[in-house]
Order: C-alpha cells, then structure tokens, then sequence
C-alpha cells in the first residue's frame, strides 16, 4: 500500500483532461450565448491534449476562444502550477447545439 500526500500527489491525466476540458467548455458558452436569449449547450468535437510536467500542488487552469463561427467554436487551454510554469495544454472543438 501506497501513502499519498495530496499536494505532493500528481493530478491523475484524466483529472489535468477534464479541468482543461470544463475550462474550454465555460469560454465556449460564453462565446455561443452572448447576446441570446435562448441558452444552448456546447458538445465536446475534438480534443488534443499535451503533457509537459507533473501536475502538483495548486493548479490554475485557463482557456480562450481562438475561433470558430456561429455554431463551432475553437479552444485553447492551458493548466499552470503555482510557480507559473506550463503543465499540460489542450486544443477543443466544441459545437452549440439548443438544449
């Protein structure tokens, strides 16, 4: 058996994955909702992700629109530790659909 300290622990890939997926995902809403009366939902396309180091301790993660029209919307995302220094990055695409 293994002891783990939480903030010497690195973040399992699949939790780094849906940090930088949940941080496109709330851009991506803001960007297909702005100005609408009618909400809709973004769904998920594709998504590249790329690890550069361990992700532990604190963890910022971050996201922005880089394109896309009307219904597709283009994402980048990037996680960074407490000294600033990149974690893991993501490319998405993600498509507005009505709820």
């Amino acid at each position: 058996m293994r002891d783990f300290d939480e903030a010497q622990t690195p973040l399992m890939r699949s939790a780094v994955m849906a940090l930088l997926d949940e941080a496109m995902v709330r851009v991506a809403l803001d960007k297909v909702n702005a100005g609408r009366e009618v909400q809709r939902e973004v769904l998920a396309v594709d998504m590249n992700l790329s690890f550069m180091k361990p992700a532990v301790g604190p963890l910022l993660a971050t996201a922005q629109v880089v394109g896309g029209g009307k219904t597709m919307c283009f994402c980048e995302a990037q996680l960074r530790n407490a000294q600033g220094d990149l974690v893991a990055q993501a490319m998405g695409t993600y498509r507005a659909q009505r709820h």
